[in-house]
């Protein structure tokens, strides 16, 4: 390739690598294996210039392809060097200290959960200290349902289409009367959460337990986590406090503007 064709106009970026980062992250996004035609749509490139970027990123480590179906997936050492950048800078150990004025604000256990394959993953949680309400705990490593949960449906809705349309093409899940199983109310839910930046859900898991949650941002204002919180009924109630609204997103925007976003300018004050 030559060199000077790689220098974007202004002088300061690689093209190649550019478009290496763009095939990550749309591997990142999608949160499963991808073949070479999908990667190529996503990117608006042609097939031979992704292909050439995996051969070169598998050669590196970076991706791995498949054996029998040929999708390429992120590859170990892509791993290993997320991990050591997690450690440097770590969304659990900058989140916690706002997780606890949060818990100390509201009355009520504080949640921390981040995107993983599509998912919400609880990564940290801190309980209620009060002695006259009942205490709930979040358990690091469990998976809040996709559709019938704040954390679940905050990652869905700033997830790719194609894995919106792949979990909303099957059946929903029914935990009780009040789970969101209409997938037109879901997609319009998604819609809201991204223009309203939080989200409830009132007893549609298990009864007499409610969540609001918002969204944590990155300098890009892409999804890197969520934090809310969990508590009985009595406590959340539906609608749900609107003080309570405002610590959860308060709390999101402090976490979020330690990543450098903006997200919530102009919709909640960080806490001082």
């Amino acid at each position: 390739m030559n060199k000077d064709n790689d220098i974007t106009d202004n002088g300061t970026m690689v093209r190649s690598i550019t478009v290496a980062f763009k095939l990550l992250d749309a591997m990142v996004r999608a949160g499963e294996p991808m073949r070479i035609t999908e990667i190529a749509r996503q990117l608006g490139e042609s097939k031979a210039k992704v292909h050439r970027h995996l051969s070169t990123l598998r050669s590196l480590g970076v991706v791995e392809q498949e054996k029998t179906s040929e999708k390429y997936r992120l590859g170990w050492k892509l791993f290993r060097l997320g991990q050591a950048a997690f450690e440097q800078f770590d969304l659990r150990t900058i989140a916690e200290p706002h997780m606890v004025r949060l818990r100390d604000l509201t009355g009520q256990s504080t949640v921390l959960a981040v995107p993983s394959g599509g998912e919400a993953m609880v990564i940290a949680s801190f309980d209620n200290t009060s002695d006259t309400s009942l205490r709930i705990s979040a358990v690091p490593g469990a998976t809040p349902p996709t559709t019938a949960s704040a954390q679940g449906r905050i990652v869905l809705a700033y997830a790719s289409s194609d894995h919106q349309n792949q979990l909303l093409n099957a059946p929903l899940t029914k935990y009780n009367d009040k789970s969101m199983i209409d997938v037109k109310e879901v997609r319009k839910r998604l819609d809201l959460i991204k223009t309203r930046l939080y989200e409830t859900a009132i007893e549609e898991v298990m009864l007499g337990f409610s969540t609001i949650a918002a969204p944590i941002f990155d300098a890009d204002n892409n999804l890197i986590g969520t934090v809310g919180i969990i508590g009985s009924v009595q406590y959340i109630a539906d609608p749900p406090n609107p003080q309570q609204i405002v610590h959860v997103q308060s709390c999101a925007a402090t976490i979020s503007k330690a990543f450098g976003s903006d997200a919530y300018h102009t919709v909640a004050d960080p806490f001082l």
